[in-house]
Order: C-alpha cells, then structure tokens, then sequence
C-alpha cells in the first residue's frame, strides 16, 4: 500500500539542494512511478556548473488532453538549521525537514492520486511531471518544454502546479526577468588620482532604474489590484566586490530582478533600461526567465477546482513556479499542500492533515478530466 507520508520521509532524506544533483531523488521517483504503472521519460541536462540534473515525465492512459500534475524534485539550502534537516521528524501532527513542504510532501500526494488510477480506467492520460532547478531558474521546466516527447502533440490542456497554497486555487501569478548591468574601471589609491571609479558610469544608469522602481509603484497604468502587493517587483542590487574605501572601483554591477505582472507591457521598460545602459555605457544581459501566467477566472479548470475544493474564489501570488515556463503550453492552477510561508524557511514543515485533501483533490481533478 502506497504511503505518502513514509514517501515523504524517504524524498527528504535525499540532499537534493539545487547546487547538487536531484539524480539519486529522481531514480527513487522514477522507481515510485515504474511501480505505478506509470510510463516514464527522463530527461537530462547539465548545469552551468556541470552537474547533472534529471526531469522525469510520468504518463498513464492513452489519447489526448488529460491533466498534467507538475511539481519539482529540488530544494533551497538549508543554511541555520540546528537539527539534520534531511531526517524527517513527525511531531505535533507535522512532518519537518527540508522540503516538506516545498515541495516533497506535494510530491508524494501526486504520486498517491496518480497510482490510484489503472490505466484501463483512463480516457484521457495522467501526467506526472518532475522538474529540477525550479528554485534557481526553472531550468528543468524549460527542458521538458524544449524536449518531452511524451507531452509533445499530447493535446494537453490542462495543469496544476502543485505548490504549497494549503488547497486553495491559484489563477495566476508574476514573471520574472533578470537583469545584469555592469560598468569597467581602473583600480588605484583614490588619492593619486590614476584610477577610474566604475561606479561614475553606473550611476545615471543606476538613476533611470530608480525612476522605474519608483514608477511601477505609482502609476496606475502599471498597477494591478488583483495582485497583493499591486505593484511589480523591480529589485535593484549595487556590488563593487567589497573594495577598500580608498580605493577606485575596478567594476560596479547592478543587478535587477523584474517581476511582470500578466498584462504589463514588458518591453517598453526593457527598451528604457537598454536606453539608459547605452547611454551610460552600461554592458547589460537580460533573461527572461517567464512571463507571467493568468488562468481565467471562469475556465473549466479553475471552476471545477473551486467546486472540488469547496471554495468560493480563486486567488493570485506575487512569486513565481514552473509556470513560468509551463503557462506557455497549457493552462494552469496552483493547488498544492502546505503553507507558502514555511518554503525556505528554517525548520519547514508541513501539517499532516494536508497530505488527505491533497490525494482527495487530485483523484477529483483526475477524474473530472481523465476518466
């Protein structure tokens, strides 16, 4: 019999931060889904540090459309914990370690909704898709976009992102694009006048990020009240690398991460940031990591998650998840086990109650639009 609770115990004590490979998590998954009947693709990348990474791509039942449920294998750090963060520990009705509830235990209840299903009973598959380096990129979701063969021509419509939101629909939620500006010099001893002090260049460039920082706050062509908060994030980081005080700065990098909100015209504040960096003299690189989803209100998915989990209205986040990639293929929630406020934190857990409504929700979801 399929536990998900001992499933969850048994995926947190794999060490599976980002900065490592999620082989050895995934060879226990793709076990778990082999067991469940479940045909499986991996697909594997390396990192830019050369570490391997594996994304798994489960389907049961045969045709097309289905529902895809999506979820990722890797973790943040776990810098500042006093306990061994990759032993599981049940207590006052939750289970703790890294990745209870970001997100091994929405993992493991996935596996449980799709193992329940035989194949035969299916009129349309079941995806189970596992992705890596969700935390530092979703460089794992764009993988499998670029190369599943399995999802390709699938005619998949429909997906839930099976983050942490205690079972409550999500509809949408922001971009992310990163930005890197960096400007050049010359260090010396500031008092012989023979250096030149990189930051001189960077800071009209500096100046204009600001005037757009400041503007998405205020203006109202920029703001979104279906979003808390209304504003898109536009973060602005300064590093010269710690030189001494008297010193001139060989390089100044600013660094901005940008969060589009759906709707928002992106380009026009990258054509103004590349402007301000030509003009400056600014050697800038811009990624786009995702553009925003937004799942209508008033769709199939999102009502028939509403009517099965018992709830009145779907809501919206500020932070972003493979949707970021997987918005561009189908149309998603979010609907997962456990509270967002203990992702990343020191000591996460996750309430042992979840795991039931997690299973209860997604054999609903699946029998809506498989069987």
């Amino acid at each position: 019999m399929f536990d998900p609770v001992q499933v969850t115990r048994e995926l947190i004590a794999f060490n599976s931060i980002s900065a490592n490979s999620n082989a050895p998590v995934s060879d226990y998954l793709q076990d778990q889904l082999d067991r469940l009947g479940f045909m499986v693709e991996r697909i594997t990348y390396q990192d830019d540090n050369g570490v391997e990474k594996v994304n798994l791509v489960g389907r049961k039942g045969e045709g097309q459309g289905g529902l895809a449920l999506l979820g990722h294998s890797d973790t943040v750090p776990v810098d500042g914990w006093e306990t061994d963060p990759f032993t599981a520990e049940i207590r006052d009705n939750r289970i703790y370690g890294r990745g209870s509830c970001d997100m091994k235990g929405a993992l493991a209840t996935m596996l449980a909704a799709g193992g329940s299903f035989e194949a035969s009973d299916l009129a349309a598959p079941i995806y189970l898709v596992f992705t890596a380096d969700e935390e530092v990129g979703c460089w794992g979701a764009a993988e499998v976009s670029d190369r599943s063969e399995l999802l390709a021509d699938s005619g998949l419509r429909y997906g839930i992102i099976c983050e942490p939101t205690r079972m409550e629909v999500v509809r949408a939620h922001k971009g992310a694009v990163f930005m890197r500006g960096e400007t050049k010099g010359r260090a010396a001893h500031s008092s012989t006048g023979r250096g030149v002090n990189a930051h001189l260049a960077m800071i009209p460039f500096l100046s204009e990020m600001k005037a757009i920082h400041d503007e998405l706050r205020s203006d109202p062509r920029h703001l979104n009240d279906e979003f808390d908060p209304p504003f898109s994030d536009w973060n602005i980081g300064v590093n010269d690398g710690g030189i001494a005080l008297n010193m001139t700065a060989p390089k100044s990098i600013c660094t901005v991460y940008y969060r589009p909100m759906p709707g928002q015209d992106q380009e026009a504040l990258l054509d103004r940031t590349r402007q301000a960096a030509e003009r400056s003299g600014v050697e800038l690189t811009i990624q786009k990591i995702g553009d925003p989803f937004s799942t209508d209100p008033d769709s199939d998915l999102v009502r028939t998650a509403l009517r099965i989990t018992g709830t009145q209205q779907a809501h919206t986040v500020p932070y972003g998840t493979d949707g970021l990639v997987f918005g561009r293929k189908m149309e998603l929630i979010l609907l997962g086990p456990g509270d967002i406020s203990q992702a990343h934190t020191v000591d996460e857990w996750m309430d042992l109650d979840q795991f039931d409504l997690a299973i209860d929700a997604y054999k609903a979801m699946i029998r809506t639009f498989c069987v």
